[in-house]
């Protein structure tokens, strides 16, 4: 089995003007024949007044069609969501790496909200979809899989292919990647998703990690705060990001998490609800795993891994939201 790498290196393991109304000429009015005034005394009664009729109310402007699959609040959300807001319009700082660092930073402004799972998708969540005859069974070969007898860990063993479809199967899809960071790092931008600190150690309740992570030699063996595999979902609260409509769990550590983008250097240039589509295998994940050390805890860390690759470090999480924009290239790589 190959480990997990820092960033930059392949882990083996993506939117009236007014029109003046044209007028011809009006025609003027036929004149007509002097009327002979009539004087009507003051002592003359009056005509009854009008009978009021019915009031009627001005007519309301069209109201724009929402975008199929537009989240607007959290009432678009489903049991075990979270909505997250778009960004302000200045966006978000995206990336801390220096010059020439794969992760150079630069502005993001997403323009839509999206209701992002509370938790990563657990063996139980994935074995509906097994069973619908939906989704494909994870690898079965580790010794650290969750599948199928910890219904309550986050599923592992499957590929980019795999949680793609089982994220379609239940109306909802991957995350971007910048979707994934603004959600975990928020408006201010934090280090970690509970905050700028404290730091991760065993103990805290914070994340399921490996203090000096896992050795070369054997980076998928019996290692971590709470030895071999990822623990059961929501086991961190104090380590969850906290927006205003709930708590996201686990976004870092436990598992990584795939997420729609290929992975590519980022621009310098600022981006508006980027989704990066390039013909190569590799994809963008998130978030560290149990088996790696706490810098790969951090918000904005970045990891890749080919499409097909699955590990016991490695699950997801879905969002719902408007669709991606374009099909990934080469046939769903």
């Amino acid at each position: 089995m190959r480990c997990l790498l820092p960033p930059g290196l392949l882990l083996l393991l993506p939117l009236a003007g007014c029109h003046k109304e044209a007028r011809g000429d009006e025609p003027r009015p036929a004149a007509s024949a002097p009327v002979e005034q009539t004087v009507v005394s003051a002592s003359a009664s009056a005509p009854p007044p009008p009978v009021p009729g019915p009031v009627l109310s001005a007519p309301t402007a069209p109201t724009a069609p929402p975008v199929p699959g537009e989240v607007r609040s959290q009432q678009d959300c489903g049991e075990g969501e979270v909505y997250v807001p778009p960004t302000p319009a200045g966006g978000f700082l995206m990336g801390r790496g220096d010059r020439g660092k794969t992760d150079r930073p630069h502005r993001v402004t997403l323009t839509r909200g999206f209701c992002m799972d509370s938790t990563e998708v657990t063996v139980r969540a994935y074995q509906a979809c097994v069973e619908a005859g939906a989704c494909q069974l994870p690898f079965l070969g580790d010794l650290f899989m969750t599948y199928p007898k910890h219904p309550d860990h986050p599923v592992n063993m499957v590929n980019w292919l795999k949680a793609r479809a089982f994220c379609g199967w239940a109306g909802k899809r991957l995350p971007t990647e910048a979707e994934w960071e603004w959600a975990a790092t928020g408006p201010e931008g934090s280090r970690y998703p509970w905050g700028d600190g404290p730091e991760p150690v065993c103990g805290a309740e914070l994340a399921d990690f490996t203090p000096l992570g896992a050795p070369k030699s054997n980076p998928g063996g019996d290692v971590g705060c709470f030895g071999g595999g990822p623990s059961p979902v929501k086991a961190h609260p104090k380590g969850a990001r906290r927006w205003p409509d709930g708590l996201i769990y686990d976004l870092a550590g436990n598992v990584w998490e795939w997420t729609e983008d290929s992975y590519e250097p980022y621009p310098t240039e600022d981006q508006v609800d980027p989704l990066v589509r390039r013909e190569t295998s590799n994809h963008a994940i998130r978030g560290g795993g149990w088996n790696r050390p706490p810098r790969a805890l951090q918000g904005w860390f970045r990891g890749s891994a080919t499409h097909r690759y699955q590990v016991p470090g490695l699950g997801f999480r879905c969002v719902r939201g408007a669709p991606h924009p374009t099909p990934p290239p080469r046939g769903g790589r």
